[in-house]
């Protein structure tokens, strides 16, 4: 696989002079240049950090899905998490929005890619991919449309809040065994809907409790508390 694509070469001139403007471009190109190093010195597990990257940026999108998928194919749980994540949030490129639009999130399609390729990293052990299965459900028991005449997904039933409760407990339980794959920032977020499950007044709740919500808001607040002052310690100090 070629490394040093011309798409590769341009996002990084945007990216440096997007640095040239804000300081903040700096740790993201320090990492992207690294990286690309890395996998061009024959890294196996830098080039799928890089691919990866690239395919979430949209960059050499078919050539990187491609190869995202035959790592998938062979039961790499790196590859189906990023392949999942693709299809759940999209392809995000701040220099080029045209790429926006290699993935639509809003199809049937995507949604049952996901859930394959989530199902598939989850069979192989995976936390984070657990923690997402998790997220699913308790979106689905606990999110309130804006506009329910429009919503065409079917009412959560009495089940489907004690089976969000469940996979969220189960998934929180896991992520605390050692070598856990989980990022804290996926956890913080399958705290914050845990925590709406508990405290929807949905009539056919079984579980509503406030007690039990407050407990994971709490939770929820402290971890997002604890990321957002982990950041601000890695700032650089200007002189």
């Amino acid at each position: 696989m070629e490394i040093l694509t011309k798409e590769w070469n341009s996002y990084i001139e945007s990216m440096k002079n997007a640095f040239s403007e804000n300081r903040d471009w700096q740790e993201e190109l320090d990492g992207c240049l690294e990286m690309a190093e890395a996998a061009k010195n024959g890294d196996e597990d830098a080039l799928l950090d890089f691919v990866a990257y690239k395919a979430n940026h949209g960059i050499d999108f078919e050539e990187s899905l491609a190869f995202l998928n035959k790592k998938a194919d062979e039961g790499d749980i790196f590859a189906l998490k990023t392949l999942g994540f693709l299809n759940c949030v999209g392809v995000f490129n701040p220099f080029d929005e045209s790429k926006h639009s290699l993935v639509d999130i809003n199809t049937d399609e995507s949604e049952q890619k996901a859930t394959a390729y989530f199902k598939k990293a989850f069979d192989l052990g995976s936390v984070h991919a657990m923690v997402w299965f998790a997220m699913r459900d308790c979106i689905h028991a606990a999110a309130e449309s804006e506009n329910p005449e429009e919503n065409t997904e079917p009412a959560p039933s009495a089940k489907d809040f004690l089976k969000a409760e469940k996979s969220a407990l189960k998934a929180i339980e896991e992520s605390k065994k050692p070598g856990c794959d989980c990022t804290p920032e996926a956890m913080s977020t399958i705290y914050y809907w845990l925590s709406r499950v508990y405290a929807s007044k949905n009539p056919v709740n079984p579980i509503h409790d406030e007690e039990k919500a407050k407990y994971w808001e709490n939770k929820y607040e402290k971890l997002n508390q604890e990321l957002e002052e982990s950041d601000e310690e890695s700032q650089p100090i200007d002189e």
